[in-house]
């Protein structure tokens, strides 16, 4: 028996490996699965567009431009519901007439083959047209126009393919730089049916503070796709 088995050992050893892929390159095969670069140049221009949790870009996906300078990309994020905008029906619905509108200036560093981190300036824009605030004691009509500026320190995961890449911003962090809300009214017949135009006051106070919180909502996971050359 001990014979038989080492004869056997022997045979099979004369054999290649039947576990080797005769028609597979190893070292194509290693590079598509570990490649040594990020893209096929360390430097690229990149147009993509994204979408994700953004007060913003929820109404009005972003148009991306960037540069790509290994380990860096350098872009640019223009967004305006008047432009590319969607959801417009219920925009319409809940906000009456209203633009959205935002700019983000960006720096992404890569730490490791895919992970990033990043830094971030953005300027936010609500405009709503048409207020009103109607009771049998008076009424008013106004403009709202809402801006803040915001810095953010994220991160997030990029890849590129062949002609293309993919990129998700996991989290962003706020610091808020400036706000104001500024008010144009049309009329107003609360000083006269009332004396005092203060319930109108506190009105435009409530919804400025409500629009304030809202345009300085956190972004996260905005995914952003498009093409690089």
């Amino acid at each position: 028996m001990l014979t038989f088995l080492l004869f056997s050992t022997a045979a099979h050893a004369q054999y290649p490996e039947i576990d080797e892929e005769p028609y597979l390159d190893p070292a194509a095969a290693n590079e598509a699965l570990q490649p040594t670069k990020r893209a096929q140049s360390t430097q690229a221009y990149m147009l993509g567009i994204n979408y994700g949790l953004n007060p913003i870009i929820i109404l009005a996906p972003a148009l991306s431009l960037s540069m790509y300078w290994d380990p860096l990309v350098l872009g640019l994020e223009i967004s305006d519901s008047d432009t590319i905008g969607i959801w417009e029906k219920e925009r319409q619905e809940n906000f009456g007439t209203s633009r959205f509108s935002g700019e983000t200036q960006f720096i992404k560093w890569f730490y490791g083959d895919n992970f990033y981190l990043m830094a971030a300036r953005e300027h936010r824009n609500i405009k709503l047209w048409s207020r009103t605030f109607n009771r049998h004691s008076g009424k008013a009509k106004f403009d709202m126009f809402v801006e803040t500026t915001i810095a953010s320190l994220g991160a997030g995961l990029l890849r590129f393919n062949d002609i293309g890449f993919l990129s998700i911003d996991i989290i962003r962090y706020n610091f808020i730089e400036n706000q104001s809300v500024k008010i144009v009214e049309y009329w107003e017949t609360w000083t006269e049916t009332v004396g005092d135009r203060d319930r109108l006051d506190q009105n435009i106070k409530d919804r400025s503070d409500k629009w304030i919180k809202i345009i300085n909502a956190p972004t996260g996971f905005v995914v952003t796709f498009g093409i690089y050359f």
